[in-house]
């Protein structure tokens, strides 16, 4: 009598279920999915396919995507916007990283990007201004922007995400950045010459294959354009103005 009861209460909330809208095949579905420990098999792609019973793979040709798999049973991911898949990121270690750390060889298409008020993506770095100015990026973290400056001098290179010299940024006009331009009558042969900053006797320029570098020699200190090196400034007479009456000190 208790498994005719069983048998007629399940027969007629399946046909509730059916009355619902819900097709037989949905529900054939839903049991596979409990069946399968919580994993729609249907549902993943023909590439789908766990390579070994558990880790994570690049998927297809989407750099921001992935398959993890545990105990065989695949899952596709999708990295947080602006975020890439590092196959080579250790099991123990988040898989989704900045570009710079990412080899996306073969693997050339992302997720539309998410963009917002700040930032054009959800995470990354970007620069901000144009290539006369160079040393201000952006970090957005959740579509939130947090601006930054590089160090004096330098300027931030969108391909590896860091502060670097202004002449190794192919975006960055360098002389136009430092205010500076090398001589050209330089020789490269002669090695690397240093000439002062006008503005301030505490800074001066290395010029690198023609182009510009600023360096500061520090508290205290001053270029010394006589020996071509910074020296006290007390010995840098361009840290001083002569009046009639005394030196002004400069800087």
């Amino acid at each position: 009598m208790f498994r005719v009861l069983v048998v007629v209460a399940v027969i007629a909330a399946t046909s509730v279920i059916y009355a619902g809208g819900v097709t037989r095949r949905t529900v054939r579905r839903q049991r596979q999915f409990l069946d399968n420990g919580g994993y729609d098999r249907d549902a993943a792609t023909s590439s789908s396919v766990c390579p070994e019973r558990n880790g994570r793979y690049p998927l297809g040709n989407q750099c921001d995507k992935y398959l993890q798999c545990e105990n065989g049973v695949p899952a596709e991911k999708l990295c947080p916007d602006g975020l890439f898949f590092n196959s080579k990121s250790s099991i123990f270690s988040y898989p989704c990283q900045y570009p710079p750390e990412v080899d996306c060889e073969g693997r050339t298409q992302l997720q539309p990007p998410q963009s917002t008020s700040d930032c054009p993506r959800q995470f990354g770095y970007f620069r901000l201004g144009d290539e006369t100015k160079c040393g201000q990026f952006l970090n957005c973290v959740n579509g939130i922007g947090y601006k930054f400056d590089c160090p004096e001098g330098l300027a931030f290179n969108e391909l590896t995400f860091r502060c670097d010299w202004p002449d190794q940024v192919d975006t960055c006009d360098a002389e136009a950045f430092l205010g500076f331009r090398c001589p050209p009558e330089e020789n490269p042969l002669e090695g690397h010459k240093l000439h002062p900053n006008s503005m301030d006797c505490q800074k001066f320029y290395l010029c690198v294959s023609g182009r510009p570098r600023l360096y500061n020699c520090g508290t205290g200190l001053g270029f010394n354009e006589l020996i071509g090196a910074c020296d006290i400034r007390e010995n840098v007479t361009s840290c001083y103005s002569r009046t009639p009456d005394n030196f002004v000190r400069l800087g």
